[in-house]
């Protein structure tokens, strides 16, 4: 697995060091995008978590994705983009 990679929509994703085959957002990732992510072809199977009523815990995001012959799964934040 590549260090990096650039998924469409998503853009720059970095392997995830937590072990297993995945990748992470750098970035947190707008709602609208997160929704688009179910019409790609690449992607399937998306989770999304609530943030915490006292903002201990972010809302996240788990896709299963095949990219380039390469399946993993993608994890991030959701929220604006800074």
């Amino acid at each position: 697995m590549k260090p990096f990679i650039t998924l469409p929509l998503v853009g720059v994703v970095r392997r995830d060091g937590a072990g297993g085959v995945a990748y992470r957002t750098e970035t947190p990732v707008p709602l609208d995008v997160v929704s688009g992510l179910i019409r790609e072809s690449w992607c399937s199977r998306i989770s999304v978590t609530d943030a915490s009523a006292d903002g201990q815990w972010p809302a996240e995001f788990r896709a299963m994705c095949i990219y380039e012959s390469q399946p993993f799964v993608l994890t991030g934040l959701i929220g604006r983009r800074h």
